[in-house]
This record gives structure tokens, C-alpha cells and sequence, in this order.
């Protein structure tokens, strides 16, 4: 009896086999390896979007649904009025499989007007066309180069997807400075869907560029004296009168509704003075004006035109007798 209660009495736990453990660690190591990547990804991602990022792709273009590119919408171009402006709708597509969010635009330039002589609006818009005013929260720039910060528009454009991207361009210059001048802008549109995952239009430069050019003034004919009359005023009740010039000419040839401003200009040896602007077709010169013998020319300048060549002259001569004043001719 007492043999076969000592024959039943449990032993002491020895531990699996040497073999058996060996193999489990192994298995471990191959587990841990599998999963090592996704485990880093998922901690070190700073946002769904990074995380997306990481097994994504973005891949964007400025061109729309049929293919065409927009960027190009903005010319050619020609201003025929300062404060004149272009705009156009420009088509983010992303074709890649991770949301996007356009975060800056980089301008260059080439040409004879100034970028600073063009301004620049850009603005996001859920419709096309574009609106043909900017709304307040547009940012502006020009076309003078350089980059523009996007992100306050806070533009995400979906994968598979496209967004409305509004850019509107102002000439602010003087057509007659910049009159038959042009410029050549390319724009690259830059995108992100994190810190490290960013993307560039596609699209080759000239399907990026645009140019945009001023007009070509015509100028003005030179208006023509028609005559120098001498007459009088009142100086004060005790002096009597003193002799004034009034000078008339004609309008010069111009399309109808051509709204002339006259420039008179009086010349005494290699000074030149202003003496008056106006859009009536006579002035009167006293010696209030000038004070010198001279030669007195009209220059006519109107909106969209080049000033017109000097009129021909007519003299006056000037007196400063207690009488005298400004007469016609020598």
C-alpha cells in the first residue's frame, strides 16, 4: 500500500525541452519581423493624413477633366486700359491615391513690363467659372516672381479628384510706358499631403506659361493754331488795361466720343513751362503766366492714345511796363 501511494506522487517540473524553446523564439523574431514596418508607420505618423501618406501616393497637374491645361487660360493677353484684368480657373487634379493640400505657387517671369506692374489674386472657389471680382480673402501678389504662401486658402483636393483654384491678373501700370511691351509667367503649383510627401505639376513648362502684353498706342495728330488775338483786361481801375493773348486751335482727327485733353506749353530759350491743361480749345495768357518773350505750342493727349507731336508755334512777347502784359507776336 505504502508503495503505491510513493509510486503516485507527483515530480517536480523539469521545463520544456531545449528544442521546443529554440523553436518558439524563432517564431517571435519572424513575427516581430513581419510586423515591424506597419508597427513604426502607425506610431510615427503625426496625423491620418501622414499615416495615409506613408502607404500613398500623390501625383498632381493643372490640367482639367479633358486633359487641357488651364494655367495657359491666362493669355494671351492684351490690356487696353490700366486697371484691366484677366481671370482665369485653374484645375488642381490629383491623381494620386492620398488627399493633397496646395500649399504654395512659385512664379517666374521674362519679358519688357515689370512683374511689379501686374498684379496677382488667388482664391479657392467650389464653382467655375471664377467669379470676375476676388472675394477679401483672396491673397495677393504679382507677377514679379518668387513664391507665394497658399496655405491660408486651406485647399485639400481629394484623391481621384480636382479642385478650383481662381488667379486673376491686373495690369496697374501707364499703357503709354508700357504700350507694345509684353511678359512671358510661368506658374508651378506646389502640393503636400505631409511634411515629407510633397508633389509638383506635371505639366511641362509651356503648359504652365502665359503671356500677357499692353496694346499699341496710336498716337494723337498734332493739334493746329488757328490764331493769336491780342486783347484786353482791367489791372486795376487806376492803371487801366493791359494786353493778354488768347491762342485757338483745332481739334486733331481722333474717333468720335475721343475725349482730348490740351497740354499748353510756353518755351523761352531752353525752358519749358506748362501753362495750362485743358480740354476747351483756346487759352488765354497773361502776365500772371510768364514773364518772358516766348513761343507758345499745344500737345493733345486722350486715354488709349500716344500724346501728339507739338502743334506749331506761335509767338508772344511780354511788357513789363506799367502797361504792358503779353501781346501777340514779337
Amino acid at each position: 500500500m505504502s508503495r503505491s501511494t510513493s509510486e503516485h506522487t507527483a515530480r517536480p517540473y523539469r521545463g520544456m525541452k531545449r528544442s521546443t524553446r529554440l523553436t518558439m523564439v524563432a517564431g517571435v523574431a519572424v513575427f516581430l519581423t513581419l510586423v515591424s514596418g506597419v508597427s513604426f508607420a502607425a506610431w510615427t505618423a503625426s496625423s491620418l493624413k501622414t499615416a495615409a501618406a506613408t502607404a500613398g501616393a500623390i501625383t498632381v497637374s493643372t490640367e482639367n477633366s479633358q486633359g487641357a491645361a488651364t494655367i495657359t487660360a491666362l493669355g494671351p493677353h492684351t490690356y487696353d486700359v490700366s486697371g484691366g484684368t484677366k481671370v482665369a480657373a485653374i484645375s488642381v487634379n490629383n491623381t494620386g491615391t492620398v488627399p493633397a493640400s496646395v500649399s504654395t505657387l512659385a512664379i517666374a517671369r521674362t519679358g519688357a513690363i515689370p512683374g511689379s506692374q501686374i498684379a496677382v489674386k488667388l482664391w479657392s472657389q467650389t464653382t467655375t467659372p471664377c467669379s470676375s471680382t476676388s472675394p477679401s480673402s483672396a491673397i495677393s501678389s504679382t507677377l514679379a516672381g518668387g513664391t507665394i504662401d497658399l496655405q491660408s486658402l486651406t485647399m485639400t483636393v481629394a484623391a481621384s479628384s480636382f479642385a478650383t483654384l481662381c488667379a486673376s491678373t491686373t495690369f496697374t501700370g501707364d499703357l503709354t510706358t508700357y504700350a507694345g511691351m509684353s511678359t512671358t509667367a510661368t506658374f508651378t503649383l506646389n502640393t503636400a499631403a505631409s511634411a515629407n510627401w510633397k508633389a509638383t505639376d506635371s505639366l511641362p513648362l509651356a503648359s504652365r506659361s502665359f503671356t500677357q502684353s499692353v496694346k499699341t498706342l496710336s498716337q494723337l495728330p498734332a493739334p493746329s493754331i488757328t490764331g493769336c488775338s491780342t486783347t484786353y483786361r482791367s489791372y486795376f481801375w487806376w492803371f487801366g488795361y493791359r494786353p493778354q493773348a488768347t491762342i485757338a486751335w483745332n481739334a486733331p482727327t481722333a474717333p468720335a466720343g475721343t475725349a482730348i485733353t490740351y497740354k499748353v506749353y510756353h518755351q523761352s530759350g531752353s525752358t519749358v513751362t506748362l501753362l495750362s491743361t485743358t480740354t476747351s480749345r483756346s487759352v488765354t495768357i497773361n502776365e500772371t503766366h510768364i514773364q518772358s518773350d516766348g513761343t507758345v505750342t499745344v500737345v493733345a493727349s486722350a486715354t488709349g492714345y500716344l500724346d501728339s507731336p507739338a502743334s506749331s508755334a506761335t509767338t508772344v512777347s511780354y511788357s513789363n511796363v506799367s502797361s504792358g502784359g503779353i501781346s501777340c507776336g514779337n
